[in-house]
């Protein structure tokens, strides 16, 4: 042996029955591809092909297991992949779902309109791009009375998430980042904001399985608010992306690194 494991040199991966080509120069190709990687694209190309539809419960990973010739550590780092894509979500207790991109097409705001479907790593990258951008420049204007309405925000949003009211406090969540769009001055991002709001609420929920960490976006809300009470434009840029980045990796379809 080459000292692989077996998963690593079960390049012939068979999928509904079929073993694939092993001609040397396709197995060169694939061996150069990470196992779980290949067995990820093989089930999101049955994903986009139809063949598990959007909200539709996967076969549980022993049979995909079984399916696809791997262990169930392959296969289950094949879905955590597809979970930080935002293809499939995981409900502890019950399994994996099919969770296709948020539909966007009736997203409107002044005479514009948003037409598409957007995974939410697509989402993710436009909040660190735009939000860190808003909380640079509202760093820069913000008055007394806005950061007297922030601060309002930030301990309303502490109570209800205290209290485990975690659909009021989303939507507080949403108003934090909605003020500091605002604050920040440019007509053209808050259009743009406005159209994606809906978008950000769906796919930013937080699930049962993570809400022991409510307080988490708290702290980070904290935090952000001082740099703003300071005035601070880089510390603020830093703390809203960095914000960013934690929620989508507390929502478990996201790691810092696919971030940029």
């Amino acid at each position: 042996m080459d000292g692989r494991t077996k998963d690593e040199l079960a390049v012939n991966v068979t999928y509904g029955g079929h073993a694939a080509n092993s001609e040397d120069s396709k197995q060169d190709i694939q061996a150069r591809v990470p196992l779980a990687r290949r067995v990820a694209q093989r089930i999101q190309d049955d994903i986009f092909a139809g063949k598990f539809v959007d909200g539709a419960r996967l076969p549980p990973q022993r049979e995909l297991a079984v399916e696809f010739g791997v262990s169930r550590t392959i296969l289950s780092k094949a879905i955590a992949s597809l979970e930080r894509s935002g293809i499939v979500r995981t409900e502890v207790g019950s399994g994996s779902y099919v969770s296709l991109p948020v539909k966007t097409s009736e997203a409107r705001v002044s005479g514009f309109t948003i037409a598409g479907d957007y995974q939410k790593l697509d989402i993710c990258r436009f909040r660190h791009v735009v939000e860190g951008a808003c909380a640079r420049l509202a760093a820069m204007r913000v008055t007394d009375n806005e950061i007297e309405e922030l601060r309002s925000n930030v301990a309303l949003f502490k109570e209800q998430v205290r209290t485990e009211d975690f659909h009021a406090s989303a939507q507080t969540d949403d108003a934090f980042h909605h003020l500091i769009v605002r604050i920040a001055g440019m007509k053209l991002f808050m259009d743009i904001h406005n159209m994606v709001r809906p978008m950000l609420l769906d796919a930013l929920k937080m699930p049962v399985n993570v809400q022991g960490r409510g307080w988490e976006p708290v702290v980070e809300h904290e935090r952000i608010l001082e740099a703003l009470k300071r005035r601070d434009p880089d510390e603020a840029v830093y703390y809203m992306q960095s914000h960013i980045v934690r929620s989508s990796e507390r929502l478990g379809f996201l790691l810092p690194e696919d971030v940029l």
